[in-house]
């Protein structure tokens, strides 16, 4: 089948205007799905995959299955990826450029090429300003490889194409808050965030953009009432439902309830860390400041170290190894936190990480093991040292912002050892 026969176009909603559908009801199918999708408010393949049973020649249906799979940045859901991609491939249909310019992209995430993945998309993003999908999924790479220079370029590329009269103007200035968030200007950032939000109120990846202003900005009581005020709207079945109650908890915590903040632990985070990495990395963050700050952590290492058992692979995301590292040493076990070393090591001679973000990453195990053992000084001399280079394990900016906290708390505690103590009431003299 030749894609000029196909018989629906898509809708102004999702801007894929160099792609065609095989029927308007399909084109129609993916505009909602989409929609869900950057709003991270619903799992997309649900919303395409029947429509994929009825038109199996349906390219871009396929590469909506492949891109959520790209965007969950865990080996798990390759499998997923490769069958997207082979059955986009399987029924003869002669692609446009714009949809074989988004195999091309998926392909190379597949190979374990994320920096090409990026480069991809962002060639897309050039040609075609107004693909939101695009820009989404260059954005994820660049979040997955940390590169905040490339997550705020990609977004420069494409503002000048767009107006507020656009349809799917909304996710734009969601992703523009969260790139000027990361960037340290939450003014900006919040202003942003807000009109998406007033555009779609719905959005769980725009209330995510506020929350990471509002936190850049240090203004965790308004935080804290802001994801109450919308909690209605982000807690959903979509997939950053964990991270905006892991913002939710941090608020708290920043302003001086921790109490709430675990309760938020016990009857959210935690539950959840059994579901995927990402969310067992937002139950392991937590818990872990909540230590840092004097909350006994109970039996709750040892489940999630049961969760990274299951989720942890190792050498294939900086980011989830090091919190797999925290889980594992915290709980005292030592054959997980021995095997994960190991396999990011083996990891080194495949895919995966840059030689340089894989060096970062077993330099920070070893302070979070060197945390555990009470090895405040060499805590704080490799922490000091990787200071700068941290950025490279991916995530944001007030995620890797946990290693600030093992750093400061690491030289209280060396102070307080230099302190001279009373014999009789072990309080400084």
């Amino acid at each position: 089948m030749n894609r000029s026969t196909a018989r629906g176009n898509f809708g102004a909603r999702s801007q894929l205007t160099g792609m065609r559908a095989p029927s308007q009801v399909a084109a129609e199918t993916f505009d909602r799905a989409l929609d869900g999708f950057l709003r991270a408010s619903e799992d997309p393949v649900r919303h395409i995959q029947p429509m994929l049973v009825e038109h199996p020649d349906f390219v871009m249906g396929h590469m909506l299955v492949a891109s959520a799979a790209i965007a969950a940045k865990h080996p798990s859901m390759l499998p997923t990826l490769r069958s997207a991609l082979d059955a986009a491939h399987a029924n003869g249909v002669e692609s446009t450029g714009q949809e074989g310019a988004h195999c091309m992209a998926a392909h190379a995430w597949l190979d374990g090429q994320a920096e090409l993945a990026a480069q991809y998309y962002t060639a897309i993003l050039r040609e075609w300003p107004r693909d939101l999908l695009a820009l989404r999924l260059a954005q994820s790479c660049h979040f997955f490889l940390g590169n905040r220079r490339a997550l705020r370029a990609v977004a420069e590329l494409v503002w000048p194409s767009w107006n507020a009269g656009m349809p799917g103007y909304e996710h734009l200035l969601a992703m523009m808050a969260f790139d000027s968030a990361e960037h340290g200007d939450g003014d900006w950032a919040e202003a942003l965030g807000l009109q998406a939000l007033a555009m779609q109120p719905a959005s769980p990846f725009a209330i995510h953009a506020v929350a990471h202003a509002l936190s850049a900005r240090g203004k965790f009581r308004q935080g804290a009432l802001f994801m109450r005020q919308h909690r209605p709207n982000w807690l959903t079945d979509g997939r950053m439902v964990a991270h905006n109650m892991w913002h939710a908890a941090m608020f708290e915590l920043e302003s001086g309830q921790p109490a709430r903040a675990l309760k938020i632990l016990d009857e959210c985070l935690m539950p959840q860390a059994a579901r995927s990495g990402s969310n067992a990395a937002d139950a392991t963050a937590l818990l872990w400041r909540l230590e840092l700050d004097g909350v006994d952590p109970g039996t709750r290492w040892s489940l999630l170290s049961d969760c990274w058992a299951i989720h942890a692979s190792p050498g294939y995301w900086p980011f989830l190894d090091l919190h797999a590292a925290i889980a594992f040493s915290a709980a005292g076990h030592e054959l997980r936190a021995r095997s994960l070393i190991q396999g990011i090591s083996a990891r080194g001679r495949q895919t995966g990480p840059s030689q340089d973000a894989r060096v970062v990453t077993l330099s920070a195990l070893r302070a979070v093991q060197a945390f555990v053992a009470g090895a405040y000084s060499e805590v704080r001399d490799i922490l000091r040292r990787l200071r700068p280079t941290l950025e490279r394990i991916g995530g944001s900016h007030a995620q890797r912002d946990l290693f600030g906290r093992m750093l400061t708390e690491a030289e209280r505690r060396l102070q307080s050892e230099k302190l001279p103590q009373s014999a009789e009431w072990g309080v400084a003299a």
